[in-house]
């Protein structure tokens, strides 16, 4: 919660250096608080009907957008890149992998033009072993998430059970699959190396039976 809280109140702060751990809890606290908002939509009765979200959900996405934004420029800085690299997620497909691997990539060590390691008082071994937990974090939440909004598609009996969405549904599925098997490459130990081809081979067995399905059903 502290780390969430650092990035508050580094609202619009686009300088320095982020570390891992900041930026992913960050994301992590906001996650939950965004699915809060989602669920108060829906107990309240203020969620747009076919979508599943409502005000709350919109003010409190609007609340965050700055300082998430500024948080992955200082993250983008502390493995020496531009904040402009950001925009790499605009390129349709590969562009959200390629950013999630530079986000979940150790800082560079000593300082570089963007300010000090925030890391600089913790030894080699532990930057080790806390990238590795960071990165299996990562693909947990991108598991989780993903849990998440399938069980709020099944809620959703209009929109989310239109054929086109669920064509493209299946699509983000397959692609998905890519993530884990990215993040593989930068682990250094065998074991979750391991773990995370698995994990990407089960997502892309699931992802090509959706696409299956949807082919067989038009």
């Amino acid at each position: 919660m502290n780390w969430y809280l650092k990035v508050l109140k580094q609202y619009a702060d686009f300088n320095g250096r982020a570390r891992r751990k900041e930026y992913w809890m960050f994301g992590l606290f906001n996650m939950i608080f965004a699915i809060v908002a989602m669920i108060l939509d829906n107990i309240l009765g203020i969620a747009i009907e076919g979508v599943g979200y409502g005000p709350l959900y919109g003010l409190y996405i609007l609340a965050v957008l700055i300082p998430g934004l500024a948080v992955s420029v200082r993250r983008l800085h502390d493995i020496g890149k531009s904040g402009w690299m950001i925009l790499i997620a605009l390129i349709p497909l590969i562009g959200a992998i390629w950013l999630l691997v530079l986000m979940v990539t150790d800082s560079n060590s000593g300082e570089n033009k963007y300010g000090q390691n925030p890391k600089k008082n913790l030894d080699e071994k532990h930057n080790e072993s806390t990238g590795d937990i960071i990165i299996l974090s990562v693909v947990i939440w991108m598991f989780v998430s993903r849990l998440f909004f399938t069980l709020v598609t099944k809620f959703n009996t209009s929109y989310y059970r239109e054929e086109w969405f669920k064509s493209v549904n299946s699509l983000v599925t397959l692609i998905w699959a890519i993530i884990p098997i990215a993040l593989a490459m930068t682990v250094k130990n065998k074991s979750k190396q391991v773990l995370l081809f698995v994990l990407g081979g089960i997502y892309l067995i699931h992802g090509l039976y959706k696409v299956v399905i949807q082919f067989v059903r038009y």
